[in-house]
């Protein structure tokens, strides 16, 4: 990869909860509350829209507590494939 095409990512907000920053929380677990938190937020959103949400990738070991959210909004996950390299799944959704 060229420089060019590097990026370079700034922390826009320190996650203070989380153990690298000196909180009390693992830092996977505070990934996935807040991963989890902002799709039930998202699927909140498209329900009361009455569209559906975008397919996208999800950390497999999340997969379980995502289709309970969707559920909890009417949807049904469609699990995907599982990106082997990154251990990413993608995921669907659908009307229940």
């Amino acid at each position: 990869m060229s420089e060019s095409e590097e990026s370079e990512y700034e922390m826009v907000m320190p996650i203070v909860l989380a153990k690298s920053n000196g909180g009390p929380y693992d830092d996977a677990a505070v990934v996935a509350g807040m991963t989890c938190g902002a799709l039930d937020q998202e699927l909140k959103m498209t329900a009361a829209l009455n569209t559906l949400p975008h397919e996208r990738y999800i950390d497999a070991p999340l997969i379980k507590q995502a289709d309970l959210i969707a559920m909890r909004h009417g949807y049904v996950l469609k699990p995907g494939e599982v990106d082997e390299a990154s251990g990413w799944q993608a995921v669907a959704f659908d009307w229940a």
